[in-house]
């Protein structure tokens, strides 16, 4: 990703995240709760996310 580096771990129907990783000069946030996690790369204006959601569905990850 734009920003970092991001390590999943996929299962059939849960996703974890292993870990997150900024590039020099980014920052790094993330969220979690039942069913998704987010994770965001900042460099000043700029945002790199990753989505996974597995709400009732095999985990689909995004990539914005």
């Amino acid at each position: 990703m734009t920003g970092g580096q991001v390590v999943l771990e996929l299962g059939d129907t849960w996703a974890r995240l292993i870990s997150a990783t900024p590039n020099p000069g980014w920052t790094m946030q993330n969220w979690q709760a039942d069913g998704w996690l987010r994770v965001d790369f900042s460099n000043g204006t700029t945002t790199s996310s990753c989505f996974v959601t597995w709400n009732g569905h095999p985990p689909q990850v995004q990539t914005t």
